[in-house]
């Protein structure tokens, strides 16, 4: 019996000194649920925080900070965070005085689809830092058998061009590329948003023209023409790195135009002034945003510039790229490969760095 309780009082002493251990731990670490950000740091643009961080994590945060970067796992994306917030939507009567005053061969009547300037409320989303790639691009091809541009060496991307932005995609195609990133195509608003921060300002970089600033036709060879379009119109992402936005977003100016997920509608900003911020249903064209390399007129590089093309534009354009956006709250859908948690089955969460 003396044995027996020796054995009893020796499980009681490891019972409660297991206790004391687990409630140590929890009050040194606190809440379970709340995640250590990242080690590694990005440098903060104008409107992000100075605490901006990168994931390298399967699914992004669900509490980012503005200007935290997500690497997507699916295609190498790098995608920054645009948090929610107020922003300054198309242009004020006071800009266009302005820019007719210092460009007074452009016309009024050109300008009236991006009025009224009003304030606009978005909630935070992920963007895509840069354009899509020729090199992303193939990831994408090679996992669903997808249709290449006619510009490929067969289902390869072209040799030397794998950092430049994917072209001659239609609007179908980029917007599968993006379902397939786990993302969609941007909408204007987002768009406008990352392009031009809060403040309402004319381009990315600022409210002066600057053509040294982003990929356009006056800055590409001082010949005056191209001998190959595709390799001497476009440049590599990132190429322009002082035009970037408020957010860090590079090449929103210039390069070549970005598909964006409206349909195109002449009075959307007259609706948006008033609150309304359906897209439009329907409608002949899609949008693109941004300008690109084969233009020389400053108004068509502006953050509030919109233009438009029928969605199944013919694949021999070589100047509409796109970019991907993707929802906070994307990663808590159903999905039959991520799992309903986010993440791909049969694999750990993994955790911040």
């Amino acid at each position: 019996m003396s044995r027996l309780k020796a054995a009893r009082s020796l499980y009681v002493m490891c019972f409660v000194l297991c206790l004391a251990c687990v409630t140590i731990c929890g009050w040194q670490r606190g809440p379970m649920e709340k995640v250590q950000r990242p080690t590694e740091k990005v440098q903060p643009p104008p409107q992000c925080s100075p605490g901006a961080a990168v994931w390298r994590t399967l699914k992004p945060s669900q509490t980012p900070q503005a200007g935290d970067v997500w690497v997507n796992p699916r295609d190498g994306m790098r995608m920054v965070y645009v948090a929610s917030g107020e922003f300054t939507l198309g242009t004020s009567d006071a800009q266009l005085d302005a820019w007719l005053k210092e460009h007074p061969t452009d016309k009024r009547c050109w300008f009236n689809d991006e009025q009224p300037q009003c304030r606009v409320s978005l909630p935070g989303d992920w963007i895509g830092r840069t354009k899509v790639t020729n090199a992303q691009y193939e990831r994408f091809v090679q996992a669903t058998g997808h249709c290449v541009p006619p510009y490929w060496e067969g289902r390869k991307a072209p040799s030397g061009l794998a950092e430049f932005p994917v072209v001659s995609v239609s609007w179908d195609d980029a917007s599968a590329y993006c379902a397939w990133a786990r993302g969609h195509l941007p909408t204007e608003l987002q768009w406008e948003k990352a392009a031009r921060g809060g403040d309402g300002r004319v381009f990315p970089w600022g409210n002066q023209w600057d053509p040294k600033r982003c990929r356009n036709f006056e800055m590409i060879t001082g010949r005056g023409y191209l001998v190959d379009p595709l390799r001497e119109g476009s440049a590599a992402v990132g190429s322009y790195p002082a035009g970037a936005s408020p957010y860090g977003c590079e090449d929103m100016a210039g390069n070549v135009w970005e598909w964006c997920a409206d349909w195109y509608e002449s009075d959307a900003y007259k609706r948006y002034a008033k609150g309304d911020l359906t897209p439009p249903p329907e409608g002949y064209y899609r949008l693109v945003r941004g300008g690109s390399w084969d233009l020389v007129f400053p108004k068509f590089f502006r953050c509030a510039c919109r233009y438009f093309y029928v969605p199944d534009f013919p694949c021999i354009n070589d100047y509409v790229g796109f970019r991907c956006a993707r929802r906070v709250t994307l990663s808590a859908l159903q999905d039959p490969e991520w799992g309903p948690s986010g993440s791909p089955e049969g694999q750990s969460k993994g955790g911040p760095e």
